[in-house]
């Protein structure tokens, strides 16, 4: 019994932990991405936060998937090229996903697809 108990602690905790560590997305980080400036968007962004969480109200997002949902080409290509991954989830939605629920443009769609996105 004990072990049934800690290992659905364990499980729930692991589950939890993933929407914690979604930073928030700042005002400026979101404005870089807006601009769709590679300049100003690596002002804002750091390599190694290509492939994070960040909380835009209630709902996280990768920058890829933030850049998708805003429709931003020049950032969306930068990121492919920077090996952000395609297939981030964030609140278990991949960017892909993420275009399908937002009604991303069928150019978007074709760039996540060719670069090896899906929607699982």
């Amino acid at each position: 019994m004990k072990k049934i108990i800690s290992t659905t602690f364990l499980f729930g905790m692991l589950l939890s932990g993933s929407m914690f560590s979604a930073q928030k997305m700042t005002q400026e980080k979101m404005k870089a991405i807006y601009s769709d400036d590679v300049a100003t968007f690596k002002k804002q962004f750091a390599p190694g936060d290509y492939n994070k969480c960040f909380l835009v109200g209630n709902i996280a997002y990768s920058p890829l998937g933030f850049s998708v949902m805003s429709d931003r080409k020049n950032i969306i290509h930068f990121l492919l090229d920077n090996k952000a991954n395609v297939n981030k989830k964030c609140q278990n939605k991949t960017p892909l996903e993420v275009a399908d629920d937002t009604k991303g443009t069928e150019e978007i769609k074709k760039i996540l697809t060719e670069k090896g996105g899906n929607r699982n």
